[in-house]
């Protein structure tokens, strides 16, 4: 590690220890503009802001985890306009990335306007102007589930314990970074790619197989 600027910054090597890619994976993401902006010194050697270690287990995750191919990592970024200054909007901006998929955009005023409405007004969806692959699926289950009398009052305290889990995760991520002081970028990402689904579908099977019996 060096210090530029009062900044630690890191020579390619240094990178390939920290993330167990290889020397030739780091050029290729960095050529496809996938990386922050490099230092050069005066002996050309380059070095690597220490978000790029974040940048890097980010893309690792999603190839790994989610299947993401390379190309569509780089639509995600260009989309969200990647912040390379902020781990923390990074970290978060990595979270939409995962929950929002940017496939088959469609426009606001070619879906149903009552849905999206009433789809809005419960809190399942923003109100913009482009939705995507994902929104899209939540409102078709929103517009199948909307044909029963109790439906938006379920769903109205679905939306509602879902924003009670979201403080609880993160209190859960606020006292690993109090104790740790820092708050690994892959154990967020676990925690709501895997973590939470494991941990919300086992109970719910629970509770379907009460009525089973």
């Amino acid at each position: 590690m060096k210090i530029i600027d009062e900044k630690p910054y890191y020579k390619m090597s240094e990178l390939v220890e920290k993330t167990g890619l290889s020397n030739h994976t780091i050029s290729f993401y960095s050529k496809k503009g996938l990386l922050p902006n490099t230092l050069n010194t005066s002996k050309n050697m380059k070095y690597y802001p220490e978000i790029t270690i974040t940048v890097l287990n980010m893309i690792k995750y999603f190839k790994d985890n989610l299947s993401f191919s390379i190309d569509y990592i780089k639509e995600l970024f260009d989309y969200y306009n990647i912040d390379y200054n902020d781990r923390a909007e990074l970290i978060l901006q990595s979270i939409q990335m995962m929950s929002s998929q940017i496939k088959n955009p469609i426009s606001k005023k070619d879906l149903n306007k009552e849905i999206l409405n009433e789809a809005i007004k419960l809190d399942l969806v923003d109100n913009k102007d482009i939705y995507f692959k994902t929104e899209v699926e939540v409102l078709k289950v929103y517009e199948e589930l909307r044909g029963y009398d109790i439906a938006n009052e379920l769903i109205n305290e679905y939306v509602k314990t879902s924003k009670k889990l979201a403080l609880l995760e993160r209190d859960l991520s606020t006292k690993v970074l109090q104790k740790n002081g820092e708050l690994p970028e892959v154990l967020v990402l676990d925690i709501l790619n895997s973590f939470k689904p494991y941990v919300f579908n086992r109970h719910t099977i629970e509770e379907f197989k009460k009525d089973v019996k």
